[in-house]
Protein backbone atom coordinates (compact mmCIF):
# COMPACT_ATOMS: atom_id res chain seq x y z
CA UNK A 1 0.00 0.00 0.00
CA UNK A 2 1.34 2.85 -0.97
CA UNK A 3 0.96 6.56 0.87
CA UNK A 4 0.93 9.91 -0.11
CA UNK A 5 0.78 12.30 2.89
CA UNK A 6 0.34 16.17 1.96
CA UNK A 7 1.15 19.06 4.86
CA UNK A 8 -1.19 22.14 4.07
CA UNK A 9 -0.33 25.52 5.82
CA UNK A 10 -3.03 26.63 8.07
CA UNK A 11 -4.48 30.09 7.27
CA UNK A 12 -2.84 31.89 10.41
CA UNK A 13 0.54 30.36 10.13
CA UNK A 14 3.66 32.62 9.56
CA UNK A 15 5.78 29.65 8.54
CA UNK A 16 5.25 26.60 6.59
CA UNK A 17 3.98 23.67 8.16
CA UNK A 18 5.86 21.43 10.39
CA UNK A 19 6.19 18.09 10.69
CA UNK A 20 5.37 17.31 14.23
CA UNK A 21 5.89 13.23 14.88
CA UNK A 22 6.94 10.54 13.39
CA UNK A 23 5.85 7.00 15.60
CA UNK A 24 7.49 3.76 14.09
CA UNK A 25 5.85 0.15 16.01
CA UNK A 26 7.23 -2.95 15.47
CA UNK A 27 5.21 -5.87 16.94
CA UNK A 28 6.85 -7.98 19.08
CA UNK A 29 6.31 -11.68 19.53
CA UNK A 30 6.74 -12.99 23.61
CA UNK A 31 8.38 -16.91 23.23
CA UNK A 32 8.45 -16.78 26.89
CA UNK A 33 5.64 -17.13 29.43
CA UNK A 34 4.60 -13.67 31.77
CA UNK A 35 6.34 -13.54 34.98
CA UNK A 36 4.76 -15.46 38.23
CA UNK A 37 2.17 -14.20 39.31
CA UNK A 38 2.31 -14.70 42.81
CA UNK A 39 6.09 -12.73 42.21
CA UNK A 40 4.08 -10.04 40.01
CA UNK A 41 1.47 -9.49 43.06
CA UNK A 42 4.47 -9.21 45.75
CA UNK A 43 6.64 -6.57 44.03
CA UNK A 44 3.56 -4.96 42.96
CA UNK A 45 2.85 -4.30 46.90
CA UNK A 46 6.21 -3.77 47.56
CA UNK A 47 5.85 -0.81 45.64
CA UNK A 48 2.80 0.46 47.38
CA UNK A 49 4.10 -0.38 50.56
CA UNK A 50 7.05 2.01 49.74
CA UNK A 51 5.55 4.71 47.57
CA UNK A 52 8.64 3.85 45.46
CA UNK A 53 8.75 5.63 42.03
CA UNK A 54 11.03 3.96 40.11
CA UNK A 55 10.70 5.33 36.20
CA UNK A 56 10.66 1.73 34.39
CA UNK A 57 8.83 -0.27 37.25
CA UNK A 58 5.91 -0.57 34.80
CA UNK A 59 4.43 -3.68 32.52
CA UNK A 60 6.24 -7.27 33.17
CA UNK A 61 8.69 -6.89 35.86
CA UNK A 62 10.95 -9.82 34.12
CA UNK A 63 9.95 -10.00 30.69
CA UNK A 64 11.03 -8.85 27.63
CA UNK A 65 14.41 -9.05 28.94
CA UNK A 66 15.75 -5.46 27.81
CA UNK A 67 12.75 -3.85 29.76
CA UNK A 68 13.37 -5.49 32.73
CA UNK A 69 12.65 -3.78 35.99
CA UNK A 70 15.48 -1.88 37.16
CA UNK A 71 16.85 -3.73 40.71
CA UNK A 72 15.61 -6.95 39.70
CA UNK A 73 17.12 -10.48 38.33
CA UNK A 74 14.67 -13.23 37.14
CA UNK A 75 15.30 -16.76 36.00
CA UNK A 76 15.49 -16.94 32.07
CA UNK A 77 16.47 -21.02 31.62
CA UNK A 78 13.07 -22.50 30.68
CA UNK A 79 11.12 -20.45 28.47
CA UNK A 80 7.94 -22.80 29.22
CA UNK A 81 7.89 -21.97 32.60
CA UNK A 82 7.10 -18.33 34.17
CA UNK A 83 10.07 -16.64 35.10
CA UNK A 84 10.90 -15.62 38.85
CA UNK A 85 12.19 -12.91 40.65
CA UNK A 86 15.73 -13.89 42.00
CA UNK A 87 17.50 -11.10 42.80
CA UNK A 88 15.88 -7.57 44.26
CA UNK A 89 18.16 -4.46 44.84
CA UNK A 90 16.25 -2.10 47.27
CA UNK A 91 19.53 -0.32 48.73
CA UNK A 92 19.49 3.34 48.86
CA UNK A 93 15.57 3.81 48.06
CA UNK A 94 14.52 5.77 50.72
CA UNK A 95 12.93 2.78 53.23
CA UNK A 96 11.62 3.30 56.01
CA UNK A 97 9.54 1.51 58.53
CA UNK A 98 9.60 -2.37 59.03
CA UNK A 99 10.67 -4.81 56.54
CA UNK A 100 7.35 -5.31 54.21
CA UNK A 101 5.67 -8.44 54.44
CA UNK A 102 5.44 -8.81 50.59
CA UNK A 103 9.15 -9.69 50.10
CA UNK A 104 8.14 -12.58 52.22
CA UNK A 105 6.12 -14.02 49.08
CA UNK A 106 9.22 -13.49 46.43
CA UNK A 107 10.41 -17.02 47.35
CA UNK A 108 12.57 -17.81 44.72
CA UNK A 109 14.57 -14.79 46.15
CA UNK A 110 18.89 -15.70 45.87
CA UNK A 111 19.43 -12.06 47.21
CA UNK A 112 18.02 -9.55 48.62
CA UNK A 113 19.24 -6.23 49.29
CA UNK A 114 18.02 -3.62 51.68
CA UNK A 115 21.68 -1.45 52.53
CA UNK A 116 21.43 2.18 53.19
CA UNK A 117 17.57 3.13 53.80
CA UNK A 118 16.01 3.74 57.60
CA UNK A 119 14.29 0.81 58.19
CA UNK A 120 13.65 -1.00 61.83
CA UNK A 121 12.15 -3.26 63.39
CA UNK A 122 13.94 -6.83 63.32
CA UNK A 123 14.50 -9.71 60.06
CA UNK A 124 11.87 -11.88 59.52
CA UNK A 125 12.62 -15.11 60.01
CA UNK A 126 11.46 -16.39 56.39
CA UNK A 127 14.56 -14.13 55.14
CA UNK A 128 17.06 -15.93 57.03
CA UNK A 129 16.73 -18.90 54.74
CA UNK A 130 19.69 -20.74 53.82
CA UNK A 131 20.55 -19.97 50.15
CA UNK A 132 19.33 -16.36 50.37
CA UNK A 133 22.17 -13.56 50.62
CA UNK A 134 20.68 -10.85 52.52
CA UNK A 135 22.13 -7.32 52.67
CA UNK A 136 20.73 -4.51 55.32
CA UNK A 137 24.26 -2.89 56.31
CA UNK A 138 23.34 0.96 56.93
CA UNK A 139 20.27 0.18 58.41
CA UNK A 140 20.84 1.26 62.32
CA UNK A 141 17.61 0.90 63.55
CA UNK A 142 17.25 -2.36 62.02
CA UNK A 143 17.83 -5.40 64.59
CA UNK A 144 20.14 -8.32 62.67
CA UNK A 145 18.75 -11.84 62.50
CA UNK A 146 19.59 -13.71 65.86
CA UNK A 147 19.50 -10.87 68.24
CA UNK A 148 15.63 -11.27 69.95
CA UNK A 149 14.88 -9.97 73.20
CA UNK A 150 13.67 -12.82 74.54
CA UNK A 151 17.07 -14.88 74.12
CA UNK A 152 18.73 -12.17 76.74
CA UNK A 153 15.84 -12.11 78.75
CA UNK A 154 18.09 -13.97 81.81
CA UNK A 155 20.75 -11.58 81.42
CA UNK A 156 18.85 -8.39 81.77
CA UNK A 157 19.46 -8.18 85.69
CA UNK A 158 23.35 -8.41 85.49
CA UNK A 159 23.60 -5.17 83.37
CA UNK A 160 20.29 -3.80 85.15
CA UNK A 161 22.50 -4.66 88.40
CA UNK A 162 26.00 -3.16 87.45
CA UNK A 163 24.07 0.08 86.19
CA UNK A 164 22.66 0.90 89.59
CA UNK A 165 25.87 0.16 91.17
CA UNK A 166 28.11 2.51 89.00
CA UNK A 167 25.58 4.84 89.40
CA UNK A 168 25.69 4.90 93.51
CA UNK A 169 29.78 4.92 93.02
CA UNK A 170 29.62 8.00 90.74
CA UNK A 171 27.37 9.92 93.31
CA UNK A 172 29.72 9.27 95.57
CA UNK A 173 32.80 10.08 94.05
CA UNK A 174 30.52 13.56 92.86
CA UNK A 175 29.72 14.18 96.69
CA UNK A 176 33.03 13.64 97.95
CA UNK A 177 34.40 16.12 95.28
CA UNK A 178 31.67 18.92 96.41
CA UNK A 179 33.18 19.10 99.90
CA UNK A 180 36.77 19.34 99.02
CA UNK A 181 35.76 21.58 96.35
CA UNK A 182 34.02 24.01 99.34
CA UNK A 183 37.16 24.21 101.41
CA UNK A 184 39.66 25.46 98.64
CA UNK A 185 39.28 29.23 97.73
CA UNK A 186 37.19 29.62 94.58
CA UNK A 187 39.08 30.58 91.16
CA UNK A 188 37.39 31.58 88.04
CA UNK A 189 38.96 30.71 84.88
CA UNK A 190 37.05 31.91 81.44
CA UNK A 191 37.71 30.12 78.34
CA UNK A 192 36.30 31.55 75.10
CA UNK A 193 35.51 29.46 72.02
CA UNK A 194 36.01 30.29 68.87
CA UNK A 195 33.51 33.40 67.88
CA UNK A 196 32.93 32.08 64.11
CA UNK A 197 31.06 28.73 65.53
CA UNK A 198 29.90 27.21 68.39
CA UNK A 199 32.09 24.20 70.23
CA UNK A 200 31.78 21.17 68.57
CA UNK A 201 30.82 19.06 71.48
CA UNK A 202 28.77 21.64 73.06
CA UNK A 203 24.80 19.87 73.67
CA UNK A 204 23.26 22.58 75.27
CA UNK A 205 19.46 23.11 74.80
CA UNK A 206 20.55 26.90 74.68
CA UNK A 207 23.07 26.43 71.63
CA UNK A 208 21.38 27.40 68.56
CA UNK A 209 23.88 25.13 66.59
CA UNK A 210 23.80 21.91 67.48
CA UNK A 211 26.79 19.78 67.69
CA UNK A 212 27.49 16.99 64.08
CA UNK A 213 25.32 13.76 66.24
CA UNK A 214 27.31 11.35 64.36
CA UNK A 215 30.96 10.93 64.32
CA UNK A 216 31.44 8.20 61.59
CA UNK A 217 34.35 9.18 59.10
CA UNK A 218 35.71 12.01 61.13
CA UNK A 219 39.58 13.04 60.26
CA UNK A 220 41.46 14.99 62.83
CA UNK A 221 43.24 18.08 61.19
CA UNK A 222 46.82 16.20 60.82
CA UNK A 223 44.94 14.04 58.71
CA UNK A 224 43.88 16.18 56.31
CA UNK A 225 47.32 18.03 56.49
CA UNK A 226 49.12 14.34 55.64
CA UNK A 227 46.09 14.02 52.72
CA UNK A 228 46.49 17.09 51.47
CA UNK A 229 50.15 17.28 51.84
CA UNK A 230 49.89 20.68 53.33
CA UNK A 231 47.06 21.72 50.83
CA UNK A 232 50.22 21.37 48.28
CA UNK A 233 47.17 21.51 45.19
CA UNK A 234 44.88 23.48 44.93
CA UNK A 235 42.00 22.46 42.04
CA UNK A 236 39.51 25.06 42.75
CA UNK A 237 37.62 28.15 45.07
CA UNK A 238 34.01 28.91 46.23
CA UNK A 239 31.89 30.73 48.62
CA UNK A 240 32.87 27.86 51.19
CA UNK A 241 36.68 27.94 50.49
CA UNK A 242 39.44 26.59 48.56
CA UNK A 243 39.59 22.91 47.36
CA UNK A 244 42.32 20.73 47.43
CA UNK A 245 43.39 17.79 46.28
CA UNK A 246 44.35 15.01 48.15
CA UNK A 247 44.88 11.21 49.20
CA UNK A 248 43.34 8.38 51.58
CA UNK A 249 44.66 5.14 52.58
CA UNK A 250 47.27 5.91 49.71
CA UNK A 251 45.15 5.44 46.51
CA UNK A 252 41.69 7.02 46.79
CA UNK A 253 41.89 10.18 45.51
CA UNK A 254 39.52 12.59 47.51
CA UNK A 255 38.65 16.69 47.11
CA UNK A 256 39.06 18.57 50.47
CA UNK A 257 37.00 21.82 50.38
CA UNK A 258 38.32 24.21 53.32
CA UNK A 259 36.29 26.20 55.41
CA UNK A 260 38.00 29.98 55.05
CA UNK A 261 38.11 32.41 57.82
CA UNK A 262 36.66 34.85 55.59
CA UNK A 263 33.42 32.54 53.93
CA UNK A 264 30.59 33.71 53.80
CA UNK A 265 29.19 30.38 54.72
CA UNK A 266 30.09 29.35 58.31
CA UNK A 267 29.33 26.74 60.81
CA UNK A 268 25.40 26.21 60.14
CA UNK A 269 26.01 25.46 56.10
CA UNK A 270 29.18 23.15 57.45
CA UNK A 271 26.74 21.47 59.77
CA UNK A 272 24.16 21.17 57.16
CA UNK A 273 26.09 19.92 54.55
CA UNK A 274 27.92 16.85 56.62
CA UNK A 275 24.01 16.25 57.98
CA UNK A 276 23.31 15.81 54.84
CA UNK A 277 25.67 13.73 52.85
CA UNK A 278 25.96 11.53 55.74
CA UNK A 279 22.27 10.39 55.04
CA UNK A 280 21.80 10.60 51.43
CA UNK A 281 23.56 7.88 48.64
CA UNK A 282 22.66 8.15 44.64
CA UNK A 283 25.17 7.69 42.04
CA UNK A 284 24.55 11.03 40.76
CA UNK A 285 24.91 13.14 44.17
CA UNK A 286 28.74 13.60 45.21
CA UNK A 287 30.07 11.14 47.70
CA UNK A 288 31.01 12.23 51.37
CA UNK A 289 34.40 10.33 52.40
CA UNK A 290 34.48 12.12 55.49
CA UNK A 291 34.97 15.52 57.54
CA UNK A 292 36.81 17.26 59.96
CA UNK A 293 35.62 20.00 62.61
CA UNK A 294 38.75 20.23 64.79
CA UNK A 295 38.69 23.67 66.85
CA UNK A 296 38.92 26.11 63.80
CA UNK A 297 39.36 23.03 61.31
CA UNK A 298 36.44 22.82 59.36
CA UNK A 299 36.83 20.57 56.42
CA UNK A 300 34.82 18.05 53.76
CA UNK A 301 36.67 15.19 52.65
CA UNK A 302 34.82 14.44 49.16
CA UNK A 303 35.41 12.02 46.59
CA UNK A 304 37.42 12.83 43.84
CA UNK A 305 35.71 14.07 40.76
CA UNK A 306 38.32 14.23 37.91
CA UNK A 307 36.88 16.40 35.11
CA UNK A 308 35.86 19.21 37.07
CA UNK A 309 32.38 21.09 36.15
CA UNK A 310 29.66 21.65 33.81
CA UNK A 311 30.25 25.39 33.70
CA UNK A 312 34.30 24.76 32.97
CA UNK A 313 33.22 22.42 30.14
CA UNK A 314 30.49 24.79 28.28
CA UNK A 315 32.67 27.44 28.47
CA UNK A 316 36.10 25.70 26.66
CA UNK A 317 38.37 26.75 30.12
CA UNK A 318 41.34 24.57 30.43
CA UNK A 319 40.97 23.52 26.96
CA UNK A 320 38.03 21.54 28.06
CA UNK A 321 36.58 19.70 24.66
CA UNK A 322 33.44 20.61 23.44
CA UNK A 323 30.37 18.33 24.81
CA UNK A 324 28.25 17.03 21.57
CA UNK A 325 24.64 17.58 22.31
CA UNK A 326 24.18 13.60 23.15
CA UNK A 327 26.21 13.74 26.05
CA UNK A 328 24.53 17.01 27.07
CA UNK A 329 21.32 14.85 26.99
CA UNK A 330 22.88 12.30 29.35
CA UNK A 331 24.45 14.98 32.13
CA UNK A 332 21.03 16.73 32.04
CA UNK A 333 19.32 13.49 32.85
CA UNK A 334 21.93 12.48 35.47
CA UNK A 335 21.39 15.57 37.48
CA UNK A 336 17.26 15.49 37.17
CA UNK A 337 17.87 11.86 38.84
CA UNK A 338 19.79 13.26 41.55
CA UNK A 339 17.46 15.95 42.06
CA UNK A 340 14.60 13.25 41.90
CA UNK A 341 16.03 11.59 44.35
CA UNK A 342 16.67 14.50 46.98
CA UNK A 343 12.71 15.44 46.25
CA UNK A 344 11.63 12.23 46.37
CA UNK A 345 13.59 9.17 47.75
CA UNK A 346 14.42 11.24 50.71
CA UNK A 347 12.37 11.40 54.13
CA UNK A 348 11.65 14.31 54.70
CA UNK A 349 12.50 15.53 51.08
CA UNK A 350 15.30 17.89 50.23
CA UNK A 351 15.48 21.28 48.33
CA UNK A 352 19.10 21.45 47.09
CA UNK A 353 18.89 25.22 46.73
CA UNK A 354 21.84 26.09 44.73
CA UNK A 355 21.83 23.89 41.28
CA UNK A 356 23.92 26.02 38.91
CA UNK A 357 26.37 24.71 36.02
CA UNK A 358 29.31 24.79 38.61
CA UNK A 359 27.93 22.30 41.11
CA UNK A 360 27.34 19.70 38.52
CA UNK A 361 30.61 17.65 38.94
CA UNK A 362 31.70 15.00 36.00
CA UNK A 363 33.29 11.91 36.68
CA UNK A 364 34.71 9.26 33.89
CA UNK A 365 32.83 9.49 30.78
CA UNK A 366 30.96 12.35 31.43
CA UNK A 367 28.99 11.28 34.81
CA UNK A 368 26.75 14.07 36.76
CA UNK A 369 27.09 14.38 39.88
CA UNK A 370 25.67 17.51 41.75
CA UNK A 371 27.61 18.76 44.52
CA UNK A 372 27.61 21.78 47.30
CA UNK A 373 24.48 20.95 49.74
CA UNK A 374 25.56 23.86 51.93
CA UNK A 375 22.27 25.52 51.48
CA UNK A 376 20.24 22.58 50.97
CA UNK A 377 17.22 22.42 53.51
CA UNK A 378 14.72 19.58 54.33
CA UNK A 379 10.75 20.81 53.62
CA UNK A 380 7.58 19.51 54.61
CA UNK A 381 6.10 16.13 53.27
CA UNK A 382 2.19 16.78 55.13
CA UNK A 383 -0.05 19.20 53.20
CA UNK A 384 2.30 22.31 53.16
CA UNK A 385 4.34 22.63 49.87
CA UNK A 386 7.11 25.06 51.18
CA UNK A 387 8.83 26.05 53.83
CA UNK A 388 9.83 29.91 54.54
CA UNK A 389 13.46 30.63 55.01
CA UNK A 390 16.30 33.61 54.44
CA UNK A 391 16.81 34.08 50.46
CA UNK A 392 19.97 31.82 49.47
CA UNK A 393 21.17 30.79 46.03
CA UNK A 394 22.88 32.15 42.89
CA UNK A 395 21.55 34.90 40.95
CA UNK A 396 20.40 34.23 37.41
CA UNK A 397 19.87 30.74 38.90
CA UNK A 398 17.48 31.83 41.93
CA UNK A 399 13.77 31.01 41.36
CA UNK A 400 11.94 34.48 41.28
CA UNK A 401 8.70 33.45 43.10
CA UNK A 402 11.17 32.21 46.14
CA UNK A 403 12.94 35.01 46.40
CA UNK A 404 9.64 37.58 46.07
CA UNK A 405 7.89 35.23 48.80
CA UNK A 406 10.75 33.62 50.44
CA UNK A 407 9.00 30.21 50.22
CA UNK A 408 10.99 27.33 49.69
CA UNK A 409 9.50 24.35 47.72
CA UNK A 410 11.00 21.68 45.58
CA UNK A 411 9.80 23.41 42.56
CA UNK A 412 12.41 26.15 43.28
CA UNK A 413 15.09 23.43 42.48
CA UNK A 414 12.40 22.97 39.14
CA UNK A 415 13.35 26.61 38.16
CA UNK A 416 17.23 26.29 38.91
CA UNK A 417 17.45 23.19 36.59
CA UNK A 418 15.40 24.38 34.33
CA UNK A 419 18.11 27.48 33.45
CA UNK A 420 21.05 24.98 33.70
CA UNK A 421 18.85 22.83 31.15
CA UNK A 422 18.80 26.60 28.89
CA UNK A 423 22.61 26.94 29.83
CA UNK A 424 23.57 23.55 27.93
CA UNK A 425 20.95 24.16 24.52
CA UNK A 426 22.76 27.65 24.20
CA UNK A 427 26.02 27.84 25.83
CA UNK A 428 24.80 31.37 27.06
CA UNK A 429 25.56 33.56 29.86
CA UNK A 430 22.56 33.25 32.54
CA UNK A 431 22.90 37.07 32.60
CA UNK A 432 24.38 39.31 30.57
CA UNK A 433 24.03 42.82 30.93
CA UNK A 434 24.72 43.25 27.04
CA UNK A 435 22.14 41.81 25.97
CA UNK A 436 18.43 43.30 25.36
CA UNK A 437 16.74 40.84 27.51
CA UNK A 438 19.83 39.95 30.08
CA UNK A 439 17.98 37.27 31.87
CA UNK A 440 18.39 33.56 29.84
CA UNK A 441 14.90 32.75 30.11
CA UNK A 442 13.78 36.00 28.90
CA UNK A 443 16.52 36.19 25.87
CA UNK A 444 15.38 32.42 24.83
CA UNK A 445 11.72 33.38 25.11
CA UNK A 446 12.02 36.40 23.26
CA UNK A 447 13.99 34.60 20.16
CA UNK A 448 11.41 31.40 20.26
CA UNK A 449 9.06 33.67 18.48
CA UNK A 450 11.26 33.84 15.23
CA UNK A 451 10.82 29.95 15.24
CA UNK A 452 14.62 29.20 14.11
CA UNK A 453 16.17 27.16 16.80
CA UNK A 454 19.65 27.45 14.71
CA UNK A 455 20.16 30.97 16.76
CA UNK A 456 19.52 29.45 20.00
CA UNK A 457 20.84 26.39 19.95
CA UNK A 458 25.31 26.83 20.82
CA UNK A 459 27.01 27.25 17.47
CA UNK A 460 30.27 25.18 18.75
CA UNK A 461 27.57 22.04 18.42
CA UNK A 462 27.72 23.17 14.31
CA UNK A 463 24.35 21.81 13.85
CA UNK A 464 25.73 18.16 14.57
CA UNK A 465 21.72 17.66 16.79
CA UNK A 466 18.48 16.32 16.04
CA UNK A 467 16.37 18.93 15.92
CA UNK A 468 13.12 16.98 17.34
CA UNK A 469 15.35 15.68 20.53
CA UNK A 470 16.23 19.96 21.30
CA UNK A 471 12.74 21.07 20.93
CA UNK A 472 11.51 19.09 23.36
CA UNK A 473 14.60 19.67 25.37
CA UNK A 474 13.80 23.48 24.43
CA UNK A 475 10.39 23.32 25.49
CA UNK A 476 11.08 21.49 29.06
CA UNK A 477 13.78 24.18 30.04
CA UNK A 478 11.15 26.60 29.05
CA UNK A 479 8.40 25.03 31.43
CA UNK A 480 11.04 24.30 33.98
CA UNK A 481 11.94 28.09 34.48
CA UNK A 482 7.86 29.54 34.39
CA UNK A 483 8.03 32.01 37.13
CA UNK A 484 5.03 30.89 38.49
CA UNK A 485 5.88 27.32 40.53
CA UNK A 486 2.32 25.59 40.36
CA UNK A 487 3.17 26.13 36.37
CA UNK A 488 6.33 23.83 36.79
CA UNK A 489 6.55 20.04 36.65
CA UNK A 490 8.12 18.13 39.06
CA UNK A 491 11.58 16.90 38.50
CA UNK A 492 10.12 13.14 37.98
CA UNK A 493 8.29 14.80 34.60
CA UNK A 494 11.49 16.04 34.11
CA UNK A 495 13.41 12.65 34.05
CA UNK A 496 10.90 11.23 31.80
CA UNK A 497 10.80 13.62 29.28
CA UNK A 498 14.72 13.63 29.37
CA UNK A 499 14.57 10.19 28.52
CA UNK A 500 12.21 10.71 25.72
CA UNK A 501 14.51 13.28 24.20
CA UNK A 502 17.09 10.54 24.49
CA UNK A 503 15.53 8.13 22.72
CA UNK A 504 14.65 10.43 20.20
CA UNK A 505 18.23 12.09 19.52
CA UNK A 506 19.55 8.41 19.59
CA UNK A 507 16.73 7.34 16.69
CA UNK A 508 17.62 10.19 14.53
CA UNK A 509 21.58 9.18 14.68
CA UNK A 510 20.67 5.59 13.91
CA UNK A 511 18.72 6.42 10.67
CA UNK A 512 21.14 9.08 9.32
CA UNK A 513 23.99 6.51 9.90
CA UNK A 514 21.42 4.17 7.39
CA UNK A 515 20.64 1.43 9.78
CA UNK A 516 18.03 -0.66 9.14
CA UNK A 517 14.49 -0.73 10.80
CA UNK A 518 14.43 0.08 14.67
CA UNK A 519 15.06 -3.31 17.01
CA UNK A 520 12.62 -5.10 17.40
CA UNK A 521 12.63 -5.14 21.00
CA UNK A 522 11.99 -1.36 20.76
CA UNK A 523 9.08 0.84 20.17
CA UNK A 524 10.09 4.16 19.80
CA UNK A 525 8.30 7.16 19.91
CA UNK A 526 10.21 9.55 17.41
CA UNK A 527 9.09 12.86 19.00
CA UNK A 528 5.95 13.49 20.80
CA UNK A 529 3.40 15.91 18.83
CA UNK A 530 2.53 17.81 22.07
CA UNK A 531 6.05 18.99 23.12
CA UNK A 532 6.47 21.08 19.50
CA UNK A 533 5.20 24.64 19.43
CA UNK A 534 2.16 25.30 17.85
CA UNK A 535 2.35 27.11 14.73
CA UNK A 536 3.90 30.47 14.81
Amino acid sequence: MLFHPQLVRTNISTLPPLLNALEVYTVIQFPQSETNENDVTAVKDIKSTYALSRINWQGDPCFPQELRWEGLNCTSTNMSMPPRITTLNLSSSGLNGTIAAAIQNLTQLEKLNLSGNDLNGSVPQSLQRKGLELLFEGNPRLSPPGSSTKRHGRSVLIPIVASVGSAAILIGVLVLFLVFRKKEPSTVKVVHPPSNRPTVNATSANSSEPSIETKKRRFTHSEVLKMTNNFERVVGEGGFGVVCHGTVNGSEQVAVKLLSQSSAQGYKEFKAEVDLLLRVHHTNLVSLVGYCDESDHLALIYEFVPNGDLRQHLSGKGGSSVINWGIRLKIALETALGLEYLHTGCTPPIVHRDVKTANILLAENYKAKLADFGLSRSFPVGGETHVSTVIAGTPGYLDPEYYRTSHLGEKSDVYSFGIVLLAMITNQPVIDRNRENSHIAQWVGTELKGGDISKIMDPKLIGDYDSHSTWRALELAMLCANPTSANRPTMSHVVSELKECIVSENSMRKMTRGTDSLNSSEVSTINDIGMIPRAR
